[in-house]
C-alpha cells in the first residue's frame, strides 16, 4: 500500500486540479470507490467516519477525479537507476519536468539525501580524535601531549605590544583570551569598599608605628588611580580569561617547554600556573565553542588589555602578496609582497648552495606571480624552466647554435613611454649598447678601436637608412652582423678588430649574433635558455638578451618579473656585470622586479659590482651555504654568527629571508601539487 502511496504522491501533476485562484476543482462521488486519493487514503485508516459522511446518495467535493496516468521517460528506460536520475538533473530548464521522475527515481533522491543528511548531523564523529586521556598535569590526543596553563595574575599595567616578544617562543603553542566587560558603577562601588579598607589598614600601621608593607601602599595607589580613570572614562574594566596551551609528542619535552613559557611570561609581571585536574575543562575552553569552562578570570583595565593587540611578533606577514614558506622562529606563515611601495625597490637576490632550492623557490614564486596577472621573463642558462613553461603554456625559446630563434644585437629599441627623444637619440643609445656587447665578444678593445667600432657603427646603420636626423624608425630594417664587417673592411686599421670579430660573423658562431630577431615576449611567461651554448658565447647571449628584454620593458610600463638564473655568469665580465648593475637600479621606473639567482658568491666579492647588486635588492633570500661560502657571504652582508650557524647547518629549502629591517629564518613551503608540477629532480 505505501507504495502506492508513494507512486500517486510522486507522478501526479495536482496542477491540473487547481483552478486560476488555487481553489480545487473537485466534486465529491457517488460512490466510494470514486473517492480522491487523500480521501481514500483517510477511509482506509478511518472507515465508520468515512462509511457516515459519504453516502452513496451524497453530493461533494471530490468528483469526477481524473485517472492518473504515469510518465514513461523513453530516453532513460535503458539505464540504471543512477545514470537515470543523474541524466534528467543534468537537463537544461527549458528540457526538465518534474513529470519525468518516476516513483523509483524519486525514492532513490530520497534515501540518497536522507543518506546525506544523516552523514552531515554526524558531523562531530568526522572531527574528533581518534582518542583522548585527561591525566591530573596533562592530556593526551591522539597521540600528543597536552598542557594547560592560566593566568594567576595579570598586572594592571603591562608593556605595549608585549606579544611581540612572546609569539615569537620557539615552540608549539596556542593562547586563548575571554574577556569580559563589567558595569562600571558597580566596579566603582567595589573599588571604593577596596580603597577604604586599604586606607584604613594604612592608618592603623601608622598609628601602631608599624612598618606598613609596601604592597599594601602600591595597592592602594592603584586603586585610587584606577578609580579616577574610570570616572574620567579614561578606562574601562574587564575581566580577563588568559590561558595558554602547548603541546608536543614527547612528554618530557613537554616539561621543559612549560618552564620556559612560564619563565617567558613572568618577564611581564604575568604569572601563570598548571590547570591541574581540570585538563578536561581547559580543553573545551580551548576548542573554538567561545565557551569559558575554566572560568578563572582576573581584573584588567584597558590599557593592560590594549598590550597583547593587535597579536604581532617578528613576523614577515603583508596583507597582499604570495606565500613564500615558513617561519622558522615563530611558525607562522611568510607572505611578502615585492611590490610593496614602502620598498625601496622590487629587487630580490637568491645566494644559495647547488641543490639548496634555489631554482625551486624562484619556480615557485614564478608560479604564484603568474596566478597575481604578473608576466615572467626567465633567462635560464640549464634548461631546468622548460618543464614549468611547458605546463602553463608558456614561450620557450632557445638560443643556441643549432636554434632556429634568433635576437639581432642591432634591432633599433622602441620609445620609451613619457619620454623626449632628440632624432638621434635611440641610435646613439643603441649604437653604445653594441660597442658594449662586442668588447665581450672580443674581450675588450683598446681606446683607437673602440672609436674605430664607434664609427664604423654609425656608418653600418647609416647604408640601411637609418640616417642621424631621422625622428622615427618604423618599417627600417635593422643591419646584421655581417653588414659591420663589411664596413670594417673597408676601413683603415680594420685587420685586428675584424679578425676577431669573424668568428661571429662567418665563423662558428656566426649563426647566433648574425640572423634577424623571429621572437618575441608577449606571452605571460617566457623562457630564454641559453644552456646548449658554448660558454664562451654564454656571457655575450646573456647580455644581448638582457638588453634586448630591457628595451622591450621600456617600451611599455607593466608589472613584470625578470629572473636571472645563475648570474655568476655575468659576472665574467665587467661590461656585463656593470649592465646588470644598472639594470637593477632602473628597474623599478618601469615596473619590472629583478630576480638575481646564483651559486657563485666568490663571484659577487670578486666583482666591484656585487655587493652594489645585492644592496639594490629590497628582498634578499640566503638558503643553506657550504662552510667555504658563507665567509664570503659574509662579507657582502655582514652576518651575525647565529644566521651564519643556521646558513651552514640548514637544510635544503631553509635559510633567511631579509627585508629591510627584517631578518627571519624561514622554510620554503610549498604544496606536493605545486612541488610536483614545478620540480625537475631526476628519480
Amino acid at each position: 500500500m505505501v507504495e502506492v502511496i508513494k507512486n500517486v504522491v510522486y507522478d501526479t501533476d495536482y496542477t491540473t486540479y487547481v483552478a486560476d485562484w488555487g481553489y480545487p476543482l473537485f466534486q465529491a462521488p457517488a460512490q466510494k470507490e470514486h473517492l480522491g486519493f487523500f480521501d481514500r487514503l483517510l477511509s482506509g485508516i478511518f472507515p465508520s467516519l468515512f462509511a457516515k459522511k459519504w453516502a452513496p446518495a451524497s453530493a461533494g467535493l471530490f468528483a469526477g477525479t481524473p485517472k492518473i496516468v504515469l510518465p514513461e521517460n523513453k530516453e532513460i528506460k535503458d539505464k540504471e537507476l543512477r545514470e537515470q536520475v543523474k541524466y534528467l538533473l543534468e537537463l537544461p530548464d527549458d528540457q526538465y519536468n518534474d513529470q519525468k521522475l518516476t516513483s523509483k527515481m524519486r525514492q532513490y533522491i530520497w534515501e540518497t539525501e536522507k543518506e546525506y543528511t544523516s552523514v552531515i548531523n554526524d558531523y562531530k564523529s568526522h572531527i574528533a580524535p581518534s582518542y583522548r586521556e585527561f591525566k591530573p598535569t596533562y592530556y593526551n590526543v591522539s597521540g600528543i601531549f597536552w598542557k594547560s596553563y592560566y593566568a594567576q595574575s595579570y598586572p594592571s599595567y603591562i608593556d605595549a605590544l608585549w606579544t611581540r616578544d612572546v609569539l615569537g617562543f620557539h615552540a608549539k603553542w596556542d593562547m586563548s583570551r575571554f574577556i569580559y566587560p563589567e558595569d562600571d558603577a558597580a566596579i566603582q562601588s567595589m573599588l571604593k569598599n577596596r580603597a577604604t579598607q586599604l586606607k584604613a589598614e594604612v592608618k592603623d600601621a601608622i598609628q601602631k608605628w608599624i612598618t606598613l608593607d609596601t604592597e599594601i601602599e602600591q595597592q592602594y595607589r592603584d586603586v585610587e588611580m584606577i578609580r579616577e580613570k574610570l570616572t574620567t572614562r579614561e578606562e574601562r574594566y574587564f575581566e580577563n580569561s588568559f590561558y595558554i596551551n602547548i603541546y608536543d609528542e614527547n612528554e618530557e619535552k613537554l616539561k621543559e617547554t612549560g618552564k620556559k613559557i612560564e619563565q617567558k611570561i613572568s618577564w611581564y609581571g604575568i604569572r601563570i600556573k598548571s590547570a591541574i585536574q581540570r585538563m578536561d575543562e581547559w580543553f573545551t575552553s580551548w576548542l573554538p565553542f567561545c565557551t569559558d569552562e575554566l572560568a578563572i578570570s582576573r581584573s584588567s583595565v584597558t590599557s593592560s588589555l590594549a598590550g597583547g593587540f593587535p597579536f604581532i611578533s617578528n613576523d614577515m606577514v603583508s596583507e597582499t602578496g604570495i606565500l613564500y614558506g615558513i617561519n622558522l622562529h615563530t611558525w607562522w606563515l611568510v607572505i611578502f609582497d615585492r611590490y610593496d611601495q614602502k620598498l625601496p625597490n622590487m629587487n630580490s637576490v637568491i645566494l644559495a648552495t647547488s641543490g639548496a632550492w634555489k631554482s625551486f623557490t624562484v619556480k615557485l614564486e614564478v608560479l604564484r606571480y603568474l596566478i597575481n596577472d604578473i608576466d615572467v621573463i626567465i633567462i635560464d642558462p640549464e634548461n631546468e624552466y622548460k618543464i614549468l613553461c611547458e605546463k602553463v603554456g608558456g614561450t620557450y625559446v632557445n638560443i643556441a647554435t643549432n636554434s632556429q630563434q634568433y635576437l639581432n644585437p642591432f634591432d633599433i629599441p622602441p620609445k620609451i613611454e613619457d619620454v623626449e627623444y632628440g632624432k638621434w637619440d635611440l641610435l646613439r643609445s643603441q649604437i653604445m649598447s653594441l660597442i658594449g656587447m662586442i668588447q665581450i665578444l672580443i674581450w675588450w678593445c683598446t681606446p683607437e678601436e673602440e672609436a674605430l667600432l664607434d664609427k664604423a657603427l654609425q656608418t653600418t646603420y647609416s647604408l640601411k637608412w637609418f640616417s642621424l636626423d631621422a625622428d622615427n624608425y618604423e618599417g627600417k630594417q635593422p643591419p646584421l652582423m655581417g653588414d659591420l664587417m663589411n664596413v670594417l673592411e673597408g676601413m683603415d686599421g680594420w685587420d685586428r678588430l675584424a679578425l676577431r670579430l669573424s668568428k661571429y660573423v662567418s665563423g662558428t658562431f656566426g649563426k647566433v649574433f648574425n640572423n634577424y630577431t623571429n621572437i618575441d615576449i608577449n606571452n605571460k611567461l617566457t623562457v630564454i635558455s641559453i644552456r646548449d651554448l658554448e660558454d664562451a658565447l654564454k656571457t655575450p647571449a646573456m647580455y644581448n638578451v638582457l638588453n634586448w628584454i630591457w628595451t622591450k620593458v621600456r617600451s611599455h610600463k607593466k608589472k613584470r618579473m625578470l629572473a636571472c638564473d645563475e648570474a655568476w655568469i655575468m659576472f665574467q665580465h665587467e661590461t656585463s656585470a656593470e649592465f646588470l648593475f644598472g639594470l637593477t637600479k632602473r628597474a623599478r621606473k618601469y615596473g619590472l622586479w629583478i630576480t638575481v639567482i646564483s651559486q657563485d658568491i666568490e663571484d659577487f666579492v670578486r666583482s666591484k659590482y656585487g655587493k652594489p647588486i645585492i644592496s639594490n635588492c629590497a628582498l634578499q633570500i640566503l638558503l643553506k651555504q657550504s662552510t667555504t661560502s658563507i665567509k664570503a657571504l659574509n662579507e657582502l652582508l655582514w652576518l651575525s654568527e647565529a644566521e651564519q650557524r643556521r646558513l651552514v647547518s640548514s637544510s635544503v629549502g631553509e635559510g633567511l629571508i631579509f627585508a629591510g629591517n627584517q631578518h627571519v629564518g624561514v622554510k620554503i613551503l610549498a604544496s606536493p601539487e605545486e612541488k610536483e608540477f614545478i620540480t625537475t629532480d631526476v628519480k
